[in-house]
């Protein structure tokens, strides 16, 4: 695992710097470490070694992982959190995973605006935080990019919730106990401050203003993996999904819904604004299997096998005629073999 010392886990990291481009390593010459970004990725890492274990049943192996995800979980709720608030705050839309995600437009500025000029936002965008060491106290003081973005908080207490599973399986029940607990703690936040009564989807907090950026998008359906939502939300969230006008497609779930303005079909510079996408499917139907949704979730399921059947394992498809995009081989559409 390429973790930092102090459990930064990198968005990116070069192991062979060979394979580094010269234009990207120029572009990215501001990364106090050449060869690793000082930005993070949704904290995907623990339900990952959760499903090793459970196929495995690897007891050295779980031992040898157990303290580097103790480490990462512990810095994101030390390094990234701020206030009252149980939740952790994203410095840059590439954190999330739904880059291009509409509703992080108008924060990226009046630069976002121009033709592809949220990837001229991104990269100003890391330029000024390189310029204070990418800290986080001097992001907040400055009012740079902060938001508590759902996606990222959904995984964020899954993992939580995964580590009180591990470390039980461990024997350790007191550190069991204290991530179980720190996991609901992380869902009791995203229901009560991402939640919006009026339209029953949940959505990111800017942390600048303290209001909902109120763009929809996936992201505003993922709290359907927490296992404390009530029943009563996971019905609202489920009219939205198999809403025909919105994320109900014909190869489900869209990362924009159709009715949205920024919905393209099939993405080419912008990517998350429509494309279907494997691993977001992959976890909304973990969270329609865990509420007894089991008609839908294998609905999206075979959806998603079918798209793979017809295009290959590409990085996206078109949720209107299946047609894969991206880059071919994409390893995390595999999921659709365990969906």
């Amino acid at each position: 695992m390429s973790m930092l010392p102090d459990g930064n886990l990198p968005h990116i990291v070069y192991h062979n710097r060979r394979q580094i481009s010269p234009v990207m390593r120029a572009i990215r010459s501001y990364w106090p470490q050449p060869d690793a970004s000082p930005l993070v990725q949704p904290p995907v890492v623990a339900l990952a070694v959760k499903e090793i274990w459970q196929r495995s049943e690897d007891a050295g192996f779980l031992r040898e992982a157990l303290p580097l995800l103790e480490r990462h979980f512990k810095w994101l709720g030390t390094k990234r959190r701020l206030g009252d608030s149980s939740l952790v705050s994203i410095i840059s839309p590439w954190e999330c995973g739904l880059v291009h995600k509409p509703g992080f437009d108008r924060l990226m500025g009046r630069i976002a605006r121009l033709p592809l000029g949220l990837y001229l936002a991104l990269y100003f965008s890391e330029w000024k935080m390189a310029r204070i060491s990418f800290d986080f106290e001097e992001i907040v003081k400055r009012r740079y990019f902060n938001v508590r973005e759902v996606l990222f908080n959904t995984f964020y207490a899954l993992g939580l919730e995964a580590l009180g599973t591990l470390y039980a399986a461990v024997g350790e029940g007191s550190k069991a106990e204290y991530f179980s607990n720190c996991g609901m703690g992380v869902e009791k936040a995203i229901l009560d401050e991402c939640f919006d009564p009026a339209s029953g989807l949940y959505f990111d907090v800017d942390v600048n203003s303290g209001v909902h950026v109120m763009e929809p998008s996936i992201s505003c359906l993922m709290p359907l993996a927490l296992g404390s939502i009530p029943g009563d939300r996971c019905d609202a969230l489920l009219r939205h999904l198999t809403d025909p006008d919105e994320f109900w497609l014909r190869y489900p779930i869209p990362s924009v819904p159709q009715n949205s303005r920024y919905f393209r079909s099939q993405g080419r510079w912008y990517l998350w604004r429509g494309p279907t996408w494997i691993n977001t499917n992959w976890l909304l139907t973990e969270g329609l299997k865990r509420h007894g949704y089991d008609e839908v979730a294998e609905a999206v399921a075979r959806s998603s096998r079918s798209l793979v059947e017809q295009s290959g394992f590409r990085e996206y498809y078109n949720p209107l005629t299946g047609e894969g995009g991206g880059e071919k081989d994409f390893g995390w559409s595999t999921l659709a073999a365990v969906i």
